[in-house]
């Protein structure tokens, strides 16, 4: 596609930002409305300021000098002809009352102009403040329905930057630079129509560079674009890093590899640096150049301005307020390079925020209102996840009665959990189906399926708040005797003997203060407590000691109890707990059978199994 094709659509895409940006605020046109109303207000209040300057020169300072007389009121513009009516006779004897009158309006003009820029600054900071409240809870709403799927091409640190200093700069554009337009559009137009009531040939002048600064303002707002989206991404990448160490603070300190994190941060770092100093070299070129034009227009305006001054063009009162005109004139020119410059970061936040809004959320339906059986039936069933080459699982079938304990083993890698995120519909199979209870799994909602199988995970993860209320976190109206029962039957008991506080104790963030075996516990009681109808143990025991393991299987009797559980684990002596063991291999069943017959068969299981038996008898003779 050449420069030209992609002109066009680059448009059609910054116009498409603005009107998304725009949209965000439609449930508050009405008080924007009413601030730019009072904004215009305010700033037509401001531009009649300067005439009351020129009335006081042209008509009545000269009053007391014979050899200058007052300029005929007849030939003043509407504007004077409005003050001077108001005023009492201009002679040399009312010149303290002329100017005490004009020093009340110029008081009476700032005091509602005031108090018009006050109402809008009031009412401006309130609706971007409320629409940028709205935007980060729709940020973080939709991103709590999004797919799992989603989450493997998008880091949490890009989406914390997303979520915080996009919706900033948003919040920066609506609460500025929108009311910023029309502040200078205002400024603009009020100040050159004044001048053109006075001079119309002299007013054209004053603002014949300003199609030159805009132009340049244009031209940089594309540049800068595209310049500040690079710098976003490399922040996203900085966030990640940061983040990444913060949660593995614990283990760079144990393999003594802080040199190696701090030359990690300072390479992200330096890409980052060099994305601002390509920013900053924009801003070098442009403001320079853009004052450079400004200044040649005052400076233009001012030698004319006296060239008509001394020709009689205009009067001396007129080139006074001219000159005040002018300045007003200049400013917007200005500052509307730095509106686009604002407006460009808005558009590139607003952009990186519409791909996080247009990732389609996760339906969950109505919830199923009948308890499950677990009769689970795989047939023929294939997937692979988008991002890798092969597949997780390949033509995989075999069939769960309800109320059976099945052990699922194979090594690292082998699609144990992807069994798993399948039946939870976290993800949908490439081919083949799956049917629950004699229906296809489609057929449930994801809502149900996730409150009626209870997962425990061998990596759990904990909140920074107590003991207590990570057990009760899919039940927070959980009795504490309930509580109390879940954290027992998940071998929590000896808590009492470890923390003071007991289960009220607070866990620090992802449980940092609790062993790898207490936060396991702390997860399988959280599972118990909400009843599911099918248990999943993917691994709960690979930090237990075999004493606890052994406890804590005693006291899951009654809750596995005519209840079909799925034991994920590389452990002999969690796997005997079940009925029967289903062995993967690089995505495929390649055996199933019972702990006697597959301890027969040379396969993954008899392998473990003699090893681990190895271990214990080599344990047992050295005591």
């Amino acid at each position: 596609m050449t420069e030209n094709q992609k002109r066009p659509q680059q448009a059609r895409g910054v116009a498409s930002q603005l009107a998304t940006l725009l949209k965000m605020a439609e449930n508050y046109w009405t008080a924007y409305l009413l601030s730019a109303l009072l904004l215009i207000l305010g700033i037509a209040f401001r531009s009649f300021e300067p005439r009351i300057l020129q009335v006081v020169v042209d008509y009545i300072l000269v009053l007391p000098l014979p050899a200058a007389p007052a300029a005929p009121a007849g030939e003043a513009d509407l504007v004077s002809r409005l003050f001077l009516s108001l005023l009492p006779e201009l002679k040399a004897e009312n010149v303290g009352k002329l100017l005490a009158c004009m020093a009340a309006f110029y008081v009476l003009l700032s005091v509602f102009r005031s108090t018009c820029l006050f109402f809008s600054d009031t009412i401006k900071a309130n609706c971007s403040t409320q629409i940028a409240r709205r935007l980060q809870d729709k940020a973080f709403d939709h991103i709590q329905h999004l797919p799992l799927s989603y989450f493997t091409h998008i880091t949490r640190g890009e989406l914390i930057q997303r979520c915080t200093g996009d919706i900033d700069k948003v919040k920066h554009f609506l609460n500025g630079q929108l009311i910023a337009l029309v502040r200078i559009m205002a400024i603009f137009g009020f100040a050159f129509l004044m001048m053109a009531m006075a001079n119309l040939q002299y007013a054209l002048i004053c603002i014949a560079v300003g199609p030159l600064v805009s132009l340049t303002a244009f031209v940089f707002f594309r540049k800068e674009r595209k310049v500040w989206k690079q710098h976003e991404a490399a922040a996203d990448e900085l966030n990640d890093l940061v983040q990444e160490n913060l949660n593995g603070i614990r283990l760079v300190s144990a393999y003594r590899r802080e040199e190696f994190e701090i030359e990690k941060f300072e390479e992200k770092n330096r890409q980052k640096l060099a994305m601002g100093l390509r920013h900053n070299v924009l801003h070098s070129l442009f403001w320079p150049l853009s004052d450079m034009l400004v200044f040649v227009q005052l400076a233009v305006s001012m030698i004319v301005g006296g060239y008509f001054a001394i020709t009689g063009s205009i009067t001396l009162g007129e080139l006074l307020s001219f000159y005040t005109y002018i300045g007003m004139v200049v400013w917007p020119m200005r500052r509307f390079g730095q509106i686009l410059s604002e407006t460009g970061m808005a558009v590139v936040a607003i952009q990186r925020l519409n791909e996080v809004f247009e990732a389609k959320r996760e339906p969950l339906e109505t919830a199923y209102p009948h308890r499950l059986k677990g009769h689970i039936r795989f047939e023929a069933v294939s997937f692979q996840y988008k991002t890798e080459d092969a597949e997780a699982l390949t033509e995989v079938s075999f069939e769960i009665k309800a109320g059976e304990k099945v052990a699922i083993i194979g090594p690292t890698g082998s699609g144990k959990t992807t069994l798993i995120k399948l039946l939870l519909r976290l993800y949908e199979p490439s081919q083949g189906r799956i049917l629950l209870d004699g229906q296809p799994l489609t057929a449930y909602s994801r809502k149900s399926l996730r409150q009626k199988i209870g997962l425990a995970l061998q990596k759990p993860f904990l909140f920074s708040t107590t003991i207590r209320n990570n057990i009760a976190y899919a039940q927070p109206e959980a009795e504490a005797a309930a509580v109390l029962k879940a954290a027992e039957m998940a071998q929590l008991g000896e808590l009492h003997q470890v923390f003071p506080e007991g289960l009220e104790t607070v866990v620090g963030e992802k449980g940092v203060t609790l062993s790898g075996g207490q936060k396991q516990r702390v997860a399988l009681a959280r599972t118990l407590l909400d009843q599911p109808d099918i248990l999943v143990l993917d691994d709960i025991t690979s930090a237990l000691d075999t004493h606890t393991e052994q406890a804590l299987f005693n006291a899951l009797q009654d809750a596995m109890s005519e209840k079909t559980t799925l034991i994920i684990s590389h452990r002999i002596t969690s796997i005997k707990q079940a009925d029967r063991i289903l062995v993967m291999e690089q995505g495929r069943l390649v055996q199933q059978g019972t702990p006697e017959e597959l301890a027969r068969r040379p396969g993954y299981y008899q392998l473990i199994h003699r090893i681990q038996s190895q271990v214990e008898t080599h344990i047992v003779e050295g005591r």
